[in-house]
């Protein structure tokens, strides 16, 4: 059995003797501290620039048909065609002022794409055709246009002989339109109800629904086409 000797402290007082402490190991530098953060940093940024750059970016649909050159009469009663198009994408629709059924709802469908392309400005256009043009004079179009509300700097709407707009609507858009009798045997006007985009050269390049998944189609590939 062993025993601890006190040791003489200073005025002869008794003291048990210190024990040697042990030396701590020394903390590491700060940089070597942060160089994990650092690399883990690195390998993410990179990781994440390799997703995108592996990510297929969005296409606008391809053309589907060329429309032939056109000239007709705008709501101010001056000439107005497919050259004048020529360059800016544009989405067309197909109506007539006095529809009391389904015009009134494309036409506020039009007047949402509108909206919600306001940032593009006249990059993209927006063309309504009526398809009963010798009742639609420019004069009624132009009340028409302000009745929607119709940007004059982007959307137009177009009249002429019944001939011409059957020619660009029949033959140039593939959009049906024409007269026939009903019931009461009166005759009644009827067209095609679905949104056309037509790219800056004259090319259609997709048909649209009037609803809500056809005018967020329309809306999301006018836009990458103004994008090209």
């Amino acid at each position: 059995m062993t025993s601890r000797v006190p040791a003489k402290g200073e005025g002869g007082t008794d003291v048990e003797a210190a024990a040697p402490q042990q030396a701590l190991p020394a903390a590491p530098p700060r940089r070597a501290r942060r160089l994990p953060w650092i690399v883990f940093g690195l390998v993410f940024a990179a990781l994440l620039v390799t997703r995108i750059a592996l990510t297929p970016r969005a296409s606008a649909p391809k053309p589907l048909l060329e429309l032939p050159a056109y000239t007709l009469t705008d709501h101010h009663g001056k000439p107005f065609g497919a050259a004048d198009l020529r360059g800016k994408p544009y989405v067309a629709d197909f109506v007539f002022t006095s529809c009391p059924s389904v015009c009134p709802r494309l036409t506020k469908r039009m007047a949402e794409v509108q909206k919600r392309t306001e940032d593009v400005g006249d990059e993209l256009r927006l063309v309504t055709f009526s398809v009963d043009p010798e009742n639609d004079t420019p004069e009624v179009l132009a009340a028409y246009a302000r009745k929607y509300g119709a940007n004059e700097g982007r959307w137009t709407f177009l009249t002429g002989p019944l001939g011409e707009v059957e020619t660009v609507v029949l033959r140039g858009f593939k959009i049906a339109m024409g007269k026939k009798e009903n019931v009461e045997g009166i005759l009644e006007i009827f067209h095609g109800e679905r949104f056309v985009l037509v790219d800056g050269e004259g090319k259609i390049r997709g048909f649209y629904d009037a609803d809500d998944a056809g005018i967020e189609a329309i809306v999301r590939d006018a836009r990458l086409l103004v994008d090209r």
